[in-house]
């Protein structure tokens, strides 16, 4: 119960911060997000050392979507930060 309680609590500040970011979220009531950005993040993220899967291979979808699992609050910022970071860098 408490692991989905915090589940809960942290995808909804996930994808707060995504949107803010300016990526496009689906809701979601599972332990994952998808989204989509214009910018391509797969290889940028991964040289960074994080993980999102590319969802451009599933019916209906294209290049620019993802799919991220809702981590530990820490990992969640890293990833905000790195995403952050392209955005500036673009």
């Amino acid at each position: 119960r408490r692991t989905r309680a915090v589940i809960h609590e942290e995808r909804a500040w996930l994808r707060e911060r995504l949107t803010k970011l300016g990526l496009q979220v689906f809701p979601s009531q599972a332990n994952y997000l998808l989204f989509y950005s214009p910018l391509p993040l797969k290889d940028a993220l991964l040289e960074r050392g994080i993980l999102v899967r590319d969802c451009s291979n599933y019916r209906g979808l294209d290049a620019g979507w993802y799919r991220i699992a809702v981590r530990r609050h820490e990992e969640n910022q890293t990833l905000l930060s790195a995403l952050s970071a392209l955005r500036k860098e673009a």
